[in-house]
Order: structure tokens, then sequence, then C-alpha cells
């Protein structure tokens, strides 16, 4: 079952990952809430310059890859949603199971 290596996984373990998300929550809670930031995700960490172009965060260049990047997140948690599904309720989707 690939669902079984997340039982093994120690307490410890379960301790630093959620630690680690709560850092990267706060930061982002931080930013967009007192910091007042208008785009949800800048965290101002901006190594490649793709901000800094003609037009910044409201360029049409932009405002497509962020659009593009919105949809393939939700693509892709419906397709882990549909993983999930399939592998803890067995004949749950139509589709051949090997």
């Amino acid at each position: 079952d690939p669902l079984d290596p997340i039982a093994m996984v120690p307490a410890a373990g379960w301790v630093q990952v959620l630690f680690a998300a709560g850092i990267f929550e706060l930061a982002g809670w931080k930013r967009q809430w007192t910091d007042k930031s208008p785009i949800p995700g800048d965290y101002g960490y901006d190594p490649l310059g793709f901000t800094k172009r003609e037009g910044g965060w409201d360029s049409a260049e932009l405002t497509k890859l962020r659009m593009m990047e919105i949809k393939n997140g939700r693509v892709a948690m419906m397709a882990m949603a549909g993983w999930l599904s399939n592998e803890s309720i067995p004949g749950s989707l139509p589709v051949w199971h090997p």
C-alpha cells in the first residue's frame, strides 16, 4: 500500500514538518496582512529578476504566467485527490488499475 510509509514517520519527524510549514505560513501571513502585499505569495525573493521587467507584477506576461501557475496547481490538486481516492478506496475511479 503506497500510504504505509506515512505511518512509518516518527512523531519527531511530523513535528519538524509541521514546524517548517508553520514558518512558511507565518511568513506568508505577515507579508499578506501586516505588510499589505497585494499579491499572495510575493515574499520579495526574486533572484532572477522576473519582476524587474517593464510593468513589474502587472505586466501582461507575468499576469499570464501567474494564471498558468494557478491553473497548473488546481490540476495538480485534482490529480492528487484522484490518486488518493483511488488508492484508499479500491474501485472508486472507473479507470483500469493494475
